[in-house]
């Protein structure tokens, strides 16, 4: 029984409460013991939420013919290290399946991604996306969050529970901001909700121990600088979208950043640095930035050469604007992770 089941719940012995899900083979079962009518095991396991296999402990007692409850369930501690700056972190979105279907496209985009047409809530997905960032040396995932209650934000504890081993970051990227002027208040309810859901987990990225925010922007002045810095009552380290006369701004965030997309490479001096693989919607005839391995290669270089504290990657996988870097068939390789990670691994080598 114990062989063919998934035996899962919340270690509430952990500050984290984390929730673990593991499966027994036939020989880790040969380890259980009786203990009355309950059942005891201590040993490895393999782990579905994180990936790989773990050592836990739990206390089962059968339930009718072919069940069981799980009485206690403790599995390992977290990765708690967090990473200094400089820091090279990619954009990723969790928008999919639903992103495949766009403007009467389906596929939206020109790309076959090596894992398929894949929905973003598969937990052996998200550990693959996890151990192919951290083979491209990414250190934290800049993940887009569409708000409270959107599939993005249902999604997220999915990603978090997936890096908890790891020294692998998740940041929230604040979309609302580039399609609209968020109030004070409704800026400061989302971070105070970021703070209480997801900041106290091990997976999420600080930095001085502040929980770390990018922001998403449209057409900006220095009022969205005066905005979150009135919002951010609860002290998260603020990255800003910057525009043109950001320097000058009465209210300075933490930092800033450009998503500069369609340019392989650009530098924001004193802040980041980004680099994207090239540019092509699959509803655009010509590509914006063409893909072109040796300025892919010249663009790390340049990034590392910079030491520009954020190090950005645009992008891990956005598909319909044709930026992503995540494994595809039109640039797989030998080693699985594809042309765009094997450089980042090898730092433009």
């Amino acid at each position: 029984m114990l062989s063919s089941q998934t035996i899962d719940g919340w270690d509430d012995a952990q500050p984290d409460d984390p929730y673990f899900a593991v499966t027994l083979d036939r020989t880790q079962v040969a380890g259980l013991r009786s203990a009355g009518t309950r059942f005891a095991y201590k040993g490895l396991a393999h782990d579905t939420v994180g990936g790989g296999t773990i050592p836990v402990a739990f206390t089962i007692e059968p339930q009718g013919a072919a069940g069981f409850r799980v009485l206690v369930l403790h599995g390992p501690p977290p990765d708690t290290s967090q990473p200094a700056l400089p820091l090279r972190a990619a954009f990723t979105y969790s928008w999919f399946p639903e992103a495949w279907d766009q403007q009467h496209y389906q596929p939206f985009t020109r790309y076959r991604p090596a894992a398929g047409y894949y929905d973003s809530s598969d937990q052996e997905l998200i550990q693959r996306q996890i151990d192919a960032m951290r083979y491209g040396k990414i250190g934290a995932g800049i993940y887009s969050w569409w708000g409270q209650g959107s599939y993005t934000d249902l999604r997220l504890p999915g990603y978090l529970a997936a890096a908890r081993q790891t020294p692998f970051r998740w940041a929230v990227y604040y979309e609302a901001e580039g399609y609209g002027d968020p109030s004070p208040d409704t800026i400061r309810g989302d971070l105070e909700y970021i703070r209480n859901l997801y900041a106290s987990r091990p997976a999420y990225l600080k930095l001085d121990g502040r929980f770390v925010v990018f922001v998403y922007g449209g057409v900006e002045t220095c009022s969205v600088a005066d905005r979150w810095r009135e919002a951010n009552t609860v002290g998260a380290y603020i990255v800003l979208p910057a525009f043109a006369g950001f320097r000058d701004c009465a209210s300075q965030p933490d930092s800033w950043h450009f998503y500069s997309a369609t340019l392989p490479e650009f530098e924001l001096h004193g802040y980041a640095y980004s680099i994207s693989p090239g540019f092509w919607r699959v509803d655009e005839g010509t590509a914006r930035q063409p893909r072109d391995l040796a300025t892919w290669k010249q663009s790390i270089r340049d990034m590392i050469t910079s030491a520009e504290p954020w190090q950005l990657v645009i992008t891990f996988n956005e598909w319909g604007e044709g930026t992503s870097v995540e494994p595809a068939d039109a640039w797989q390789t030998p080693f699985g992770y594809g042309e765009y990670l094997d450089v980042l691994h090898t730092d433009g080598a």
